[in-house]
């Protein structure tokens, strides 16, 4: 196809396949983990399983915010780095850093001190929400450590650096699933601890990480050259800049992600069992899902360098071709999710009733999982890295907030729908989304260079 013939360039695809490699071992190293913590979980019950994905939905608010503050950094630090400016670079990360710590002491402190308020916001069960709170006011306590590990590993992405990403996450893989077996269930002489155990784990685990990337950042890394002297020493000028352009970025996330815990409190109030199924399924779709966040990760990384190099006409080429091939993997991925529900159900000690309708959620992600696949390129990869993170916002934020929990609310709560059918409509967001920014996409006016045209190498 004729929107493909850029992709024949060979500089090109090995600068995406470059990022989106590692970045997709990182995902699906990360999806492992993910995996054992809820099928350890799932063999204490449905309970703990439950209670853990409720707890986790607070801490999911950290991340995706976090997420957030790197994402909307990268486009300024990728397009620097096209422009070959390193300075300006270092002195953004310096206030990357700080926002971040100050969040993460923030969500921390709510956590600690208030678990059963958070965990009575999702769901209506007692039981549920008692093992929750006892799990969160313990797992709140690797927030700090885990966004400050993201936000390094995500800042070097902007300058085409990944391979320390799959080291620091296979690490901490085998830490915490080892420490998760040694402390859930009582081995090696250590007493059996169970979601308690699962959370001392995640915080050992996530301390390794944060030890590894920093020595890794401040000792090892040569293209931006960060060095502790930056900690202090910055261009607070660049605070507003950074303003601007990741403000938006972080309100999008911010209010996705209540979206997305609204969307799990209506779940909540529908029973134990759709959270459960909800949780298996989620996981499963992230695994399925690994080499297309590779992508749109390497999208945004690409696209902002091609920006800031001053070529906009092919940046807007390469952003048809990517699309077309995220509808490719899209295809695979959905059906990947098909083959996949019988294996994984059954890693889980769950109830009979609560496995035919984890199969059935599974069938409803699969179809979802295509549109997710584009979407999530379109707006995260191709929108988001040429610096229109207003319309990203108001696509994420009123489609969701406005269509997708309004109809489901009504349809699982009100009209009592079955929960396969008011699953795939809190979900219908993601298919409005793309049909709604395809055409934007393909008109080319999203592409802005965002950095200070004064900016030397």
């Amino acid at each position: 196809m004729e929107s493909l013939a850029i992709l024949r360039d060979r500089a090109l695809r090995n600068s995406i396949l470059g990022i989106a490699v590692p970045i997709a071992l990182q995902n699906l190293i990360t999806y492992m983990t993910g995996m054992m913590d809820t099928v350890m979980l799932g063999q204490l019950g449905e309970v703990e399983l439950s209670g853990a994905s409720l707890a986790n939905q607070f801490g999911m608010i950290y991340m995706v915010l976090t997420f957030g503050i790197a994402s909307g950094t990268n486009v300024l630090l990728s397009q620097y780095w096209g422009k070959g400016d390193t300075k300006s670079i270092r002195s953004i990360l310096s206030i990357m850093y700080r926002v971040t710590l100050v969040l993460s002491i923030l969500f921390t402190a709510v956590a600690h001190f208030f678990p059963e308020q958070i965990l009575s916001l999702f769901s209506n069960d007692p039981v549920v929400i008692a093992a929750g709170s006892r799990y969160l006011a313990l797992v709140c306590f690797s927030y700090t450590l885990n966004g400050m590990t993201n936000a390094m590993l995500m800042s070097l992405r902007s300058v085409g650096t990944v391979g320390i990403s799959i080291v620091v996450y296979i690490v901490s893989f085998f830490a915490n699933t080892s420490l998760n077996w040694v402390l859930i269930f009582g081995k090696l002489g250590f007493p059996a601890l169970g979601m308690e155990g699962a959370a001392i784990a995640t915080i050992i685990a996530r301390g390794i990480e944060l030890t590894i990337a920093t020595i890794y950042l401040l000792r090892f890394e040569r293209k931006i050259g960060y060095t502790l002297r930056d900690v202090v020493e910055y261009d607070r000028s660049f605070a507003k800049d950074f303003a601007i352009n990741v403000t938006p970025v972080m309100l999008n996330e911010l209010i996705w992600s209540l979206g997305n815990s609204m969307v799990i409190a209506i779940m909540g109030r529908m029973g134990r069992d759709l959270v459960s199924a909800n949780a298996i399924a989620n996981i499963t779709a992230q695994f399925t899902q690994v080499f297309i966040i590779g992508i749109a990760n390497a999208t945004s990384v690409v696209i902002g360098n091609s920006i800031g190099m001053g070529e906009q006409e092919r940046t807007r080429s390469l952003a048809k071709a990517i699309m077309i091939v995220a509808a490719g993997f899209g295809v695979v991925a959905a059906a990947l999710m098909l083959l996949l529900r019988g294996p994984v159900i059954g890693l889980y000690n769950i109830p009979e009733a609560t496995k035919i309708l984890t199969n059935q959620i599974m069938a409803v992600f699969a179809l979802t999982t295509f549109f997710r696949s584009m979407e999530f390129v379109g707006l995260i990869g191709i929108l988001r890295g040429g610096g229109d993170n207003r319309f990203v916002l108001f696509c994420d934020v009123f489609f969701l907030w406005a269509v997708a929990i309004p109809l489901g609310a009504i349809a699982g709560l009100w009209l009592k729908l079955p929960a396969p059918l008011v699953c795939f409509i809190l979900q219908c967001d993601i298919v409005i989304k793309l049909l709604v920014s395809t055409p934007r996409i393909w008109g080319g006016k999203w592409v802005r260079d965002v950095t200070r045209q004064e900016a030397t190498a």
